[in-house]
C-alpha cells in the first residue's frame, strides 16, 4: 500500500447509521424543520456515555446546513459550539461570536455588549438553530452544583432569539437542564444514545451490522470477517458496545498496517491495535479480546465487565487527618506546663 496517498482517517469518514442514530437524527431533522417557522423555541438535548455517538450525529447534522454566502452576506443556519471545561457567560458568548465568525469576538466589553452583538449577528446571519457539545461542563463535578447563573442565561437566550438549541453531553448534563424548573420546561424528552448490548437480541444484531459497515468501508484492507459471530463477539469485548471504541480500534490497526506497507490485517494485528487504542485499566481490567487464546465464553462476569468499559474510575477517597494524635499533644503541652 502506498504510504503517500492513502490517508490514514478513512475510518473517521465512514458514518455507520445503525438505527439508534438513525432515530436520533430523524428526530431532529423533523424538528429542524419546523423551528424554521415556530416562533416558540425548541429545546432537545441528546445524552449518552461517551463514545455512543453523540457528536457524530451532530457534526453530520451541521454538515447538513453548512455555512454559505448571498450578496447580502453570510448565512449560518446552524451554530454549533463545544462547551468550554470552564464556562462562563462571557466565554461561553464569546466562542458562539467567534463560530459565527465576528472578527471582534475578543474584544474588552462587558458580558452584556457581548451579548447584545450576538443577537444582532443571528438574525443578519439567519441562524435558526444552535448546538452546544459537551454540556455536562455546565454541571461542576467537583462541587456537584450546577451553574445556575449559567443556564439561567441560557433560557433567557433561547426565549429571547426564539432559536431552537440542541445541547448533547454526558448523563450528568441532566442535570442542568432538571435543576432549573423554567429551562426543563423548555426541553422536549431527551434523545438517549446507549451502547450496543451483547444481550439484547436486537443491539447484538446491529452492533453486527456496524461492523459490517466499517468492513465495506475499509476495503483497501484485508480484515477477518468481523461480522462472524466469533469477531462480533470479540470486538464487542473490547469495546464494550461503544461504537466510538470499535472506530478507534479500527483506526489504529489501519494505521499500524499504513505504517507497515501492508494491506492484511490478522487477529494477531488487532490485537496490538486493541492494546495501543483502548485505556483499560482497574475499573474494567480485560483479558486481551484479540488473542487466540481469548475464552469465548460469554459468563456472567465476563459480560458485567465488559459493560465497564469505557466508564470513569471512581476517584480516590482521602483519608480524613486524624485529630486525636493532636488533642494528646495539647494535652501533654497542658500538663508540662
Amino acid at each position: 500500500m502506498n504510504k503517500t496517498t492513502y490517508i490514514p482517517t478513512t475510518v473517521d469518514q465512514i458514518l455507520v447509521p445503525h438505527d439508534m442514530f438513525q432515530k436520533a437524527k430523524l428526530r431532529i431533522d423533523t424538528h429542524l424543520i419546523a423551528a424554521q417557522h415556530y416562533q416558540e423555541p425548541t429545546c432537545i438535548a441528546v445524552v449518552g456515555e461517551a463514545r455512543t455517538g453523540k457528536s457524530r450525529l451532530l457534526e453530520y447534522i451541521t454538515k447538513e446546513y453548512k455555512k454559505y454566502r448571498t450578496p447580502e452576506g453570510l448565512v449560518v443556519p446552524v451554530l454549533s459550539i463545544r462547551t468550554p471545561s470552564k464556562p462562563t457567560v462571557k466565554a461561553l458568548v464569546e466562542i458562539l461570536l467567534r463560530e459565527i465568525g465576528d472578527k471582534l469576538w475578543h474584544k474588552r466589553e462587558s458580558e452584556n455588549e457581548k451579548t447584545e452583538r450576538l443577537y444582532t449577528l443571528l438574525k443578519h446571519t439567519k441562524t435558526h438553530t444552535i448546538i452546544i457539545d459537551e454540556f455536562q461542563h455546565f454541571y461542576d463535578k467537583v462541587s456537584h452544583k450546577v451553574q445556575h447563573y449559567l443556564s439561567d442565561w441560557l433560557k433567557i437566550f433561547v426565549d429571547r432569539s426564539g432559536l431552537m438549541l440542541i445541547v448533547a453531553g454526558l448523563p450528568d448534563c441532566m442535570a442542568v437542564i432538571n435543576q432549573n424548573q423554567q429551562l426543563r420546561g423548555r426541553f422536549l424528552a431527551p434523545i438517549r444514545m446507549s451502547r450496543f448490548d451483547w444481550e439484547n437480541e436486537d443491539s447484538r444484531e446491529q452492533f453486527i451490522a456496524c461492523l459490517e459497515s466499517f468492513q465495506a468501508g475499509l476495503s483497501l484492507y484485508h480484515f477477518p470477517d468481523l461480522a462472524s459471530d466469533e469477531m462480533a463477539f470479540r470486538f464487542y469485548c473490547a469495546t464494550g458496545g461503544l461504537i466510538g471504541y470499535v472506530a478507534k480500534v479500527l483506526h489504529q490497526a489501519c494505521l499500524n498496517a499504513q505504517m507497515s506497507d501492508q494491506s492484511s490485517i490478522t487477529l494477531e494485528d488487532l490485537a496490538n491495535a486493541y492494546e495501543e487504542a483502548v485505556w483499560v485499566d482497574e475499573v474494567a481490567p480485560m483479558t486481551n479480546p484479540f488473542w487466540p487464546e481469548f475464552d469465548m465464553a460469554p459468563t456472567e462476569h465476563l459480560l458485567e465487565a465488559v459493560q465497564l468499559i469505557g466508564t470513569a474510575s471512581p476517584e480516590p477517597i482521602k483519608p480524613r487527618a486524624s485529630r486525636s494524635k493532636a488533642k494528646d499533644i495539647s494535652a501533654a503541652e497542658v500538663l508540662a506546663r
